[in-house]
């Protein structure tokens, strides 16, 4: 589990792996690592773990709820047909089948709901959730100049203007950016989900810029969307930039 700290103006930018590991019983947790361009103060170092703590349940808490998915729908699928028979037997009425249906499925749906949230405070869950957040707790902080380098890059582009960054990303004129880390594509990827997690349409703002041979209304899309959506550019152009090495 890798965690990448970023000190940019203002707040840091804490990226993580944890979405993509492949948690496991039988395995163990493999140990934290915190890449940093320096030594983390206590805050910095509270911060990072707090991004990855949250990274972890929401991990774990997805791995959970497929792993009881099929046991979910089996229940849920008893409790429809057996109020859907109930209903029909004991409680005739004019208008058929659509009120036991209608029944019937809110109370699978109930009951899908009480199962879920039973999931998320199982022992299974807290048992997990203890071995990862012991792992994160004692995670060990790495300089990398890598990180150094980025950061650098991202102050680099924040003395630019959205509208200046935006011409730049049309054009495919950003500055080069050259970072020789082994896990430089593993930040990449995390740095990608980061911004998908900030505005749904960058999938479409990605496409955008590959295929819109006008630049200058890719320009103005680009401000519309810092403007009115959620893009944020200086993000977007760092990983445009990682990109295009």
């Amino acid at each position: 589990m890798v965690a990448y700290f970023l000190r940019r103006r203002g707040v840091p930018l804490v990226l993580s792996s944890i979405p993509d590991e492949d948690f496991s019983i039988s395995s163990p947790f493999p140990r934290a690592e915190i890449i940093a361009s320096g030594l983390l103060s206590e805050m910095e170092s509270l911060d990072a773990v707090r991004a990855m703590q949250n990274d972890a349940y929401l991990k774990l808490l997805r791995w959970l709820q497929e792993k009881r998915y099929i046991p979910r729908l089996l229940c849920s699928a008893v409790v429809f047909i057996v109020l859907y028979l109930f209903l029909s037997i004991a409680i005739p009425d004019p208008v058929p089948i659509i009120d036991e249906i209608l029944f019937s499925f809110l109370g699978a749906a109930f009951l899908w709901i009480i199962l879920s949230r039973h999931d998320e405070k199982s022992s299974m869950m807290k048992k997990m959730f203890e071995c990862v957040d012991d792992s994160i707790c004692n995670a060990s902080v790495i300089v990398s100049e890598g990180i150094k380098t980025i950061e650098d890059y991202y102050d680099n582009l924040l003395s630019f203007s959205p509208l200046e960054t935006a011409t730049m990303i049309a054009q495919h004129s950003l500055p080069p950016l050259s970072v020789r880390e082994e896990w430089i594509e593993d930040f990449r990827i995390s740095l990608l989900r980061h911004l998908k997690a900030a505005d749904s349409k960058i999938e479409h703002t990605l496409k955008r810029i590959r295929e819109d041979k006008n630049r200058e209304k890719c320009v103005t899309f680009l401000i519309h969307q810092v403007t009115i959506g959620n893009l944020d550019i200086p993000d977007l152009a760092l990983f445009l930039a990682l990109s295009s090495r």
